[in-house]
């Protein structure tokens, strides 16, 4: 995030709060339970049970993370790593904490991470897209309204 000089820093008060001193925690017991979770989950995601019984006979052991059985859709990411359902949530508290929820710009940053990811994380795109929210993207409404107004910020 960025701040400008007089602007405070929105989070600022959740580090000085004496009153709460595992807020911190549990937000970050929130960050790394969704990351965790959908990289864990990404072993298994879009399987029948036939298959995941298949692949994991013993049920007595988990599943070997992040050393699982490569699917033909878990293949598409590097292991251990989290899918679009995470990258999607990231999006959502920037746009929270940024842009104090506004709805265009997590339209802006969706867009951005179609395009081109996580490049801090080594992304070149955005890795799957729900079919809910390719609906969303595909409609006229969002076409027009969101990519338009997004190609026309680039030109000036």
């Amino acid at each position: 995030m960025s701040y400008s000089s007089a602007e405070s820093d929105l989070l600022e008060f959740l580090f000085t709060n004496q009153n709460d001193n595992g807020l911190i925690d549990r937000l970050l017991g929130c960050a790394y339970g969704q990351a965790l979770g959908d990289a864990y989950g990404l072993s298994t995601e879009f399987e029948t049970r036939k298959n995941v019984a298949y692949n994991y006979p013993d049920t007595s052991k988990l599943i070997p993370f992040p050393n699982y059985i490569l699917t033909n859709h878990s293949r598409r990411w590097a292991r251990g790593d989290w899918t679009d359902d995470t990258d999607q949530w990231i999006l959502i508290l920037e746009t929270l904490t940024e842009g104090n929820g506004d709805e265009k710009i997590f339209a802006k940053k969706l867009i951005r991470w179609i395009e081109k990811g996580f490049p801090e994380l080594n992304d070149y795109a955005g890795m799957g897209l729900g079919a809910n929210v390719q609906k969303v993207l595909h409609s006229t409404n969002f076409f027009i309204r969101q990519y338009t107004s997004f190609l026309i910020g680039r030109l000036y």
